[in-house]
């Protein structure tokens, strides 16, 4: 080997390695952050952000609170008193943001710019939790860029979809590892519970995704079963306990105790009737309280507890004297929910539909791979989406578990970049090449 050989094999090497150290430079936390800020503020500007009106339940209880008339009146026809509608968190922080900027371009521009950093935050959590759940970083790197480069989730900074998809990301990386050692269990399920109950107060729908994650997190630990025990009891201790006070506050309020909310009855009986198939969304808007008044009335006159429950049971009625007109608007809200209807800004829908196809590939690649991800990933997606099976169908309601369609979408991409021919794809190997590896990946072999 001649001296030319040798220096350009050592110039080759030396450029590979500073092409690895950008990309890395890149792929850090604040470049991904400041991207997806600067991403999400563009698509502010480029689409438009649904209003700040009466109707915006979430709007409705927050300046309830801001003018010291309690967690109240959600509905926009009319006030109809103390409620459990919604979970707490969320309206509570409007509620603060009224006080502090007010209830006018001040409210805006802060939902608006907090919703753009939670946007943010959301694409940066996306490696961290992909190195957690495969064991591996570049998946969620992956999944990062395609939700900075394409519309993924609308901004919707009146409502805590985002905001509950980034609170519960952050409690899957707040726990044990799955597969590690679960060293102090009664202070890691203490943790793991308490970060769940702040969860369930800001959306109680999460509460598929944290027992499924703590189940995934305690039985693939090799630590003895008394530990297991230990962690899933104190878990669930500490979620009761920051569940509690709203608990308490609903007996007293409203009579009665429930989990987190109250709404199930109305939003079923919005969604039956005999309109339910010729037109779904006049339909809702004549039979649920934001917008009808009768209804409203109703609610302020027996209260909404036995609003709910009547609601409830006349649902039921429906359902059972019309049980084929069900099933065709369940199918319909079904097919909804993973290919939503294109609205007035589309790309967000069809980049679902994109999601939904990939992501079935990347949880094939994690069947094939005896990954015991999947059985997590999996069961996350067949259940949480049960109940919007049954009510009213919207984006906004798949966004809480959004990143996890994106991971595989993430793990679908990074192999097919890794198929394609050398001549294409030397950055994009490049790429691959920076992102950093666990030492003990999430896998059953």
């Amino acid at each position: 080997m001649t001296d030319t050989t040798i220096q350009e094999d050592a110039r080759q090497a030396s450029l590979h390695k500073a092409r690895k150290r950008t990309v890395n430079r890149l792929l850090d936390t604040p470049v991904l952050f400041a991207a997806a800020s600067i991403s999400a503020m563009l698509q502010a500007a480029a689409y438009p952000i649904p209003g700040f009106g009466r109707y915006v339940e979430t709007l409705a209880v927050a300046r309830s609170l801001a003018s010291g008339h309690g967690f109240a009146n959600p509905f926009g026809a009319m006030d109809t008193g103390p409620t459990a509608h919604l979970a707490p968190l969320f309206p509570a922080l409007l509620s603060g943001l009224i006080r502090l900027f007010g209830d006018r371009d001040g409210l805006v521009f802060s939902a608006t710019l907090l919703c753009v950093l939670i946007h943010a935050l959301h694409a940066v959590l996306l490696p961290a939790v992909s190195k957690r759940l495969f064991g591996d970083s570049r998946p969620g790197v992956f999944a990062a860029l395609f939700s900075i480069v394409v519309p993924t989730a609308r901004l919707l900074p009146q409502w805590e979809s985002m905001y509950a998809a980034v609170a519960v990301m952050l409690f899957c990386v707040s726990t044990p590892p799955p597969g590690g050692a679960v060293r102090r269990p009664l202070l890691e399920g203490a943790k793991a519970g308490a970060f769940c109950g702040l969860v369930l107060l800001l959306n109680p729908a999460m509460v598929t995704i944290c027992v499924l994650w703590l189940g995934f997190v305690a039985f693939s630990t090799p630590s003895p079963v008394r530990s297991r025990a230990t962690l899933a009891l104190a878990f669930v201790a500490a979620a009761g306990m920051l569940c509690l006070p709203w608990t308490l506050r609903n007996r007293r309020e409203l009579g009665t105790y429930f989990f987190v909310r109250d709404n199930l009855g109305l939003e079923l009986y919005a969604e039956t009737g005999d309109c339910v198939e010729s037109d779904p969304i006049r339909c809702h808007n004549l039979r649920h309280p934001n917008q009808s008044v009768s209804e409203a009335l109703v609610m302020r006159e027996i209260g909404e507890v036995p609003y709910n429950r009547s609601r409830l049971q006349l649902a039921f009625q429906w359902i059972d004297s019309h049980p084929s007109e069900f099933a065709r608007a369940t199918c319909r809200r079904i097919g909804q929910f993973w290919f939503p209807r294109p609205g007035a800004s589309p790309v967000y829908e069809y980049s679902q539909w994109f999601l939904t196809v990939l992501s079935v590939a990347g949880l094939v690649l994690l069947f094939r791979d005896r990954n015991r991800a999947f059985l997590f990933v999996a069961a996350s997606l067949a259940i949480y989406p049960l109940l919007y099976y049954l009510v009213q169908s919207s984006i906004r309601y798949r966004m809480p578990v959004l990143w996890l369609s994106l991971l595989p979408t993430g793990l679908a991409m990074q192999r097919m970049a890794a198929w394609l021919p050398e001549s294409v794809t030397r950055r994009v190997r490049t790429l691959i090449a920076a992102g950093r590896r666990d030492t003990s990946p999430s896998s059953g072999q």
